[in-house]
C-alpha cells in the first residue's frame, strides 16, 4: 500500500475502457447493509475515533518494521470507512469492502468460514465461482504478495495472513478470480479469500478494497485498464451520494483543482505521503515539520533505514486527521480566539475542542497548505456533531505516536484524484451528490 508493474505475467487481460464510476456508501448511511439500526446516529463517529487511533498505532508499527508475515498489513475493518460495492467470481457475487488507500490487499470473507465475523449478507463461496482459482505456492500470484515468510497449505495453496492493531486477524487463501466494478469486469485479479477472520470486526463490510500504491493493490493490478488513476468524492452527509472512479473518469482538472506531489517509502510502498507545510486558521498560519523520521521503513532484515519526502499520509480509511501535538495546540488556541462562543468538554474526553451546537458557531476558514496546493477544509468535515448538542473539531493530536494522517473527514466535499504515473494527488471542490 514500487511503481514497477509486475503484471508481465499476464495476470490480466487488456481491455479498452473509457473509465467507470460506482457509488460509495457513507459508514453511517441507512444504505450500508451492515449498519446496526439500533445504534444512535452518533455511534459511528465514536467508533471512528477509536479506530483512528488504533489504526495510526498499527501503521506506525508497520513502518517501524514490526512483523514479517507474508501478505501482511495492519488494517482494521471497523469504523469510519466508506463502503464500496463490487462483485467477485463467475457468476458475479455481490459483496462490500472498505475503499482504502491505506491498504493494498483486496480481501473478503469466504466459505468455509471456520471463524468469521458476523455479516448480514451471504458470505462468498469460491466453489460457486467458475473463474476462481487458488494460487499455488510457486505461482506468479503468490510471488506478487511476497515469499519471504509464511507457509504453504498441505494442498500447496499460497496462504496469506493479515494482522491488526487489536490482535485481530484474517487468514486464508491467495487466489485469482474475476473482479467486477460497476459494469466493468477484470479477469485473474489477485485477491484474499479469508476463512478465519477473528477479532473486533463489526460487519460494516465483508473486507477491504485495496487502493494503496504497491503492486498487489487493484489500482496496480488494473493498471493496463485504468492507467494508475482513481478518484473519490466523499460526502459528509450520510444520506448524500459519494463516488469512486477509475481510469479516464478519474482525471481531475478544471476550475479550482490544485495538485500536490506524493512520495512513497522504498520499504513500505503502500502509503501516499504528502508534504503539509502548514495549517492556517483565518489567515494565521502554523507550520509543520517538513519530513518524516529518517527511520521510516524500519529495521526489518535486509531493509535499510530510509527517509521519505513527506510528513503526512493521506488515508481514505482513516476518519479523523491526526497532526502533531504542538500544531494541534496552536490550532486549538487560535480557534478559541476566533470563535466567540465558550468551548465545552466532550463527555467522553476524546475530542480536544468542542462547542454546543445551540450556539450555531461559525467556523473560521481552515486551510491545509500542501506543497503547491492550498486545500480549504469543508466546515462540514472539520467540525462534526459527536453527541446530541455537541460539535467537535475533527483534527486530533498524535500524542501517542509520531505519525500524521490526513483522514477522510478532511477530504469531504472534494473530488480527490490520484495519478500513480504522475505521482500527484489533486483536490477539486465538488458537490459530491452531483458528481
Amino acid at each position: 500500500m514500487g511503481l514497477a508493474v509486475l503484471f508481465v505475467f499476464a495476470l490480466l487481460y487488456a481491455q479498452t475502457i473509457n473509465g467507470f464510476t460506482v457509488e460509495l456508501i457513507h459508514p453511517n448511511s441507512l444504505s450500508n447493509p451492515n449498519r446496526n439500526p439500533s445504534n444512535s446516529q452518533f455511534h459511528w463517529i465514536r467508533l471512528a475515533y477509536n479506530h483512528t487511533r488504533s489504526r495510526a498505532a498499527s501503521i506506525q508499527r508497520r513502518l517501524s518494521g514490526g512483523g514479517s508475515a507474508k501478505f501482511k498489513t495492519d488494517i482494521k475493518s471497523d469504523g469510519g470507512g466508506y463502503i464500496m460495492k463490487y462483485s467477485i467470481g463467475t457468476p458475479p457475487f455481490e459483496t462490500y469492502g472498505i475503499a482504502d488507500t491505506g491498504s493494498d490487499v483486496t480481501w473478503t470473507q469466504c466459505q468455509p468460514c471456520t471463524d468469521c465475523f458476523p455479516q448480514s449478507l451471504p458470505v462468498f463461496d469460491p466453489k460457486h465461482s467458475k473463474s476462481y482459482k487458488a494460487a499455488s505456492c510457486d505461482s506468479d500470484a503468490c510471488a506478487l504478495v511476497g515469499s519471504s515468510a509464511g507457509e504453504c497449505s498441505n494442498g500447496n495453496v499460497c496462504q496469506y495472513q493479515l494482522t491488526y492493531g487489536d490482535n485481530s486477524q484474517s487468514v486464508g487463501d491467495v487466489a485469482t478470480d474475476t473482479l467486477t466494478i460497476g459494469d466493468s469486469s477484470f479477469k485473474n485479479v489477485v485477491i484474499g479469500c479469508g476463512h478465519q477472520n477473528s477479532g473486533t470486526f463489526s460487519g460494516n463490510a465483508s473486507g477491504i478494497v485495496g487502493l494503496g500504491n504497491s503492486d498487489i493493490s487493484i489500482v496496480k493490478q488494473l493498471d493496463k485498464d485504468v492507467g494508475g488513476k482513481f478518484a473519490y468524492c466523499l460526502s459528509s452527509q450520510p444520506d448524500s451520494k459519494s463516488h469512486i472512479s477509475f481510469g479516464k473518469d478519474a482525471i481531475v482538472k478544471g476550475t479550482g483543482a490544485v495538485s500536490t506531489p506524493f512520495s512513497v517509502s522504498p520499504a513500505q510502498s503502500t502509503f501516499y505521503y504528502l508534504s503539509l507545510e502548514s495549517i492556517s486558521v483565518g489567515g494565521q498560519s502554523f507550520p509543520l515539520k517538513k519530513s518524516v523520521s529518517s527511520n521510516v521503513g524500519g529495521r526489518r532484515a535486509g531493509i535499510k533505514e530510509t527517509s521519505v519526502n513527506g510528513n503526512i499520509i493521506i488515508d481514505s480509511g482513516t476518519t479523523l486527521t491526526i497532526i502533531p501535538s504542538d500544531t494541534f495546540d496552536s490550532l486549538k488556541s487560535e480557534l478559541m480566539k476566533q470563535i466567540p462562543e465558550t468551548p465545552i468538554d466532550d463527555p467522553q474526553g476524546a475530542f480536544g475542542l468542542c462547542y454546543s451546537t445551540s450556539d450555531k458557531i461559525e467556523v473560521p476558514k481552515i486551510v491545509a497548505h500542501f506543497s503547491g496546493a492550498d486545500v480549504e477544509l469543508s466546515p462540514r468535515g472539520s467540525f462534526l456533531e459527536i453527541e446530541e448538542g455537541i460539535s467537535c473539531f475533527t483534527l486530533v493530536q498524535n500524542s501517542d505516536f509520531d505519525l500524521s494522517i490526513f483522514g477522510n473527514l478532511s477530504e469531504v466535499d472534494y473530488l480527490v484524484g490520484y495519478d500513480l504515473e504522475a505521482q500527484t494527488v489533486t483536490f477539486k471542490p465538488t458537490d459530491c451528490s452531483k458528481y
